[in-house]
């Protein structure tokens, strides 16, 4: 009588990427939060500066990425991104504006550390900056 020996497969699950979005206007928060969920992230959105930082402060270490819109009421996007690299440099950030003015400011002052996003963009321009950057982190870490 045969004997059949099965086949295990181990399937080991990663929790999703974990997002905070920062953008003050509302339905633009609102489309990258769903949009980003559909795509399997787990998202957590603020529509300020100070109130994402007060999140992001208590777990920053669960954080893969920041998107941050460039032009916010409060506390400046470059001293909320100064903040998030200080307190977890191995964070993501991706900046978005619809200024390249701002962008421009921002690159010469973070270099590499930041990716940059011009509004207006599409789902997939989200999606594949979001996927660069995280790839992208991952390799950092892995080396």
């Amino acid at each position: 009588m045969p004997t059949h020996f099965g086949k295990i497969a181990l399937i080991v699950f990663a929790p999703p990427l974990r997002i905070l979005v920062v953008d003050d206007e509302p339905s633009l928060l609102d489309s990258m939060q769903i949009y980003l969920t559909r795509q399997g992230y787990d998202v957590t959105a603020c529509r300020s500066a100070s109130s994402a930082w007060e999140r992001f402060a208590v777990e920053s270490a669960n954080y893969s990425l920041v998107i941050v819109d460039m032009t916010l009421n409060g506390m400046s996007a470059e001293a909320f991104i100064a903040k998030v690299s200080r307190e977890n440099p191995r964070v993501g950030v991706l900046a978005i504006s619809g200024y390249p003015g701002a962008l421009d400011k921002l690159r010469e002052s973070h270099n590499e550390r930041v990716a940059y996003l011009q509004k207006p963009f599409t789902p997939a321009m989200l999606t594949e900056a979001v996927n660069r950057i995280t790839q992208s982190r991952s390799r950092t870490a892995d080396q």
